[in-house]
């Protein structure tokens, strides 16, 4: 702790350094996600946000989740650390309600319809592309909530090697390298990272029995090559394969066990881009993505292998007012049949067709989209959005689209030996979600308002016997603010949102939402110094709970997270970040397993999940200019 202080004085006084020359923020213009094709970010309708690689850079050895945190409408909730299940809710939706892409490639695990976060490292991403509300009419299932896109580090023109290595609390240790580089014709990328932490204990106690640090390391790779046969067609290859291994804990353990998992995110893909005619762009993407888990329980390995094998062809023709956008994707999701699972594949079609206007004042986005399914057959979505500039700087949009999630595997078809907890006669759930958007740019000052409401039929919830059923409805609804602005130096952003998350019928809150979150930070950019400070926040929420084990409903309190960050660059090549999370060493908790401190009926113990405390983190990257 007293390093830690120290450290924090440190950047105080590098905040008071006379520094003169002034750092200019640069972030890309271009948005693929809200509409599947390269757009410019100032004409996309729906509700988005960037993550530039400067971003990552400075989140240090933060996880993915611990960056998603921080982004407007994005609540988290994680079970113990680094390498731990973690989860998110985009504006208080299912953490199975959003998709998550790695170069066009889903990645979520086919049994849970969940997506492995604590697996994917930042130190192989280049930008995250986030799409809030409804997508189904462009994605298909799961997009209820939103979709968020990983695009890792790819080629860049000239030759650029860079390396880096970190350190910080619980004996965290990360490195990482690579090459980017290319001509006019061809470019390719190829990168490597490590990172290993001692943790803590995932569940807060002093029980021997869990009391233990929780440990996880990962070992990743990824790679592109691009090449242009002209300026019309080209073909790239992408790749990416992160290991992690994980200790964990079990409350429901009677005696010491080293619960252990080991995780392997893999994703591969081709494409092909044509201009078939002066108006006639295609791109076609073939891929594959496989998540493998390995679990040990103290006695044996567990393994379940997910793969999904994909294909996605689109083709945007240019009109004379606007442009038209068709598309086919194809989706077959596989388990292995070791698993107790009834069915191990089913097969997914989706047909897509959109219009895309953006002409002097006006943009209009329109979107139908068929899926057939093996497993639940037909499903239709669609969406309609417009916005106008008012002038330069303002602009008001509104959008209105369907959207649905596929029961996953485990709630179809999941029977073991022990009893089935499936229902084989689930329906897909059902949303539709209407938003409207107020707008403010003016060079780099920006503001947005965005107003949403998105309503579930058919919403899966588990019942007394834990079998899933399509009997509750959900609602959604609340207001975003999100913004920053300059003032010679500093920079000053934040967000909030203020939703209601509930069960439409019992009126009950949904699990794990706050009725309000956000987070303000402050930077200062001067001559080779950016320095900021940083605070995370959220309200109460109720967690889950056994009636015939505990008191209901469980409350976690609220917190607030003060965090502190410095770059500090040497020369040219050089660069030096330095991170202190949680300053003030905060004790908190994002999640519950049972109630802290409780004994049930059954001898079953609660647990809050436990984060870190105050803690640095300390980088140093080499990247020749």
């Amino acid at each position: 702790m007293k390093k830690i202080i120290l450290l924090s004085l440190l950047m105080t006084q590098l905040l008071t350094a006379n520094v003169f020359a002034d750092t200019t923020l640069k972030t890309s213009d271009v948005f693929v996600t809200a509409t599947r094709t390269p757009i410019s970010k100032n004409n996309v309708i729906a509700d988005v946000t960037t993550i530039t690689e400067e971003e990552i850079e400075r989140a240090g050895s933060s996880s993915l989740t611990d960056l998603l945190q921080r982004q407007p409408g994005i609540e988290i909730y994680n079970s113990g650390g680094q390498g731990k299940v973690s989860s998110l809710h985009i504006r208080g939706s299912e953490s199975d309600h959003v998709v998550v892409l790695i170069d066009g490639l889903r990645v979520n695990q086919v049994t849970s319809g969940l997506t492995a976060f604590e697996n994917i490292p930042l130190s192989q991403i280049e930008k995250i592309e986030i799409v809030r509300g409804a997508s189904s009419s462009l994605y298909g299932a799961g997009a209820i909530g939103g979709v968020i896109q990983i695009f890792t580090k790819k080629g860049v023109s000239g030759f650029k090697p860079y390396a880096a290595i970190g350190y910080g609390r619980y004996d965290t240790k990360t490195a990482q390298a690579g090459i980017r580089a290319g001509n006019d014709s061809t470019n390719y990328a190829i990168n490597i990272s490590s990172l290993s932490t001692d943790g803590f204990s995932a569940l807060k106690t002093n029980d021997p029995i869990f009391n233990d640090k929780d440990g996880y390391n990962n070992l990743s790779l990824s790679g592109s090559i691009n090449h242009k046969f002209n300026q019309d067609n080209s073909i790239g290859i992408n790749f990416i394969k992160s290991s992690g291994n994980n200790k964990y804990d079990n409350r429901f353990a009677t005696s010491f066990i080293d619960y252990k998992n080991k995780m392997d995110t893999q994703a591969t893909g081709i494409n092909f881009s044509n201009k078939v005619t002066n108006d006639w762009q295609s791109d076609l993407k073939i891929g594959q993505s496989i998540y493998k888990y390995n679990g040990h329980d103290g006695v044996s390995w567990t393994p379940n292998i997910s793969k999904q094998n994909q294909l996605s062809w689109l083709n945007n023709i240019t009109l004379s007012l606007g442009s038209l956008l068709l598309g086919y994707d194809f989706n077959r999701e596989t388990i292995n049949k070791s698993l107790e699972y009834d069915k191990s594949e089913r097969n997914n079609s989706g047909y897509l067709v959109g219009y895309l206007l953006n002409r002097d004042n006006h943009n209009l986005q329109l979107n139908y989209r068929v899926d057939d399914n093996s497993a639940y057959g037909k499903f239709n979505t669609g969406n309609i959005g417009y916005g106008y500039n008012l002038n330069k700087q303002w602009n008001i949009s509104s959008i209105y689209g369907t959207a649905f999630r596929a029961p996953n595997f485990m709630d179809l078809y999941f029977c073991s030996s022990y009893g089935c907890s499936n229902n084989p006669n689930l329906k897909p759930e059902e949303s539709k979600n209407i938003e409207a958007s107020l707008r403010y740019q003016k060079d780099e000052d920006k503001f947005s308002a965005t107003i949403f409401k998105n309503k579930i039929d058919n919403f899966i919830q588990l019942d007394s016997g834990y079998i899933p059923q399509n009997t509750e409805k959900a609602k959604f609804e609340g207001i975003t603010f999100n913004g920053s602005t300059f003032v010679d130096h500093f920079q000053l952003y934040g967000n909030v949102t203020l939703q209601s998350a509930k069960n439409d019928v019992t009126n009950q809150k949904l699990l794990r939402r706050s009725q309000q979150y956000g987070n303000l930070g402050l930077n200062y950019y001067s001559g080779p110094w950016n320095m900021g400070t940083e605070i995370n926040a959220s309200g109460s929420k109720n967690d889950a709970c056994d009636p015939f084990e505990f008191s209901c409903p469980i409350k976690i309190p609220g917190y607030a997270v003060v965090n502190l960050v410095a770059d500090y660059k040497i020369n040219n090549d050089m660069k030096l970040n330095l991170r202190i999370n949680n300053l003030l060493n905060k004790d908190y908790a994002l999640a519950y397993d049972g109630q802290p401190g409780a004994t049930g009926d059954y001898g079953a113990r609660g647990f809050a999940y436990q984060t870190a405390g105050a803690s640095f983190f300390i980088n140093l990257r080499y990247e020749p200019q």
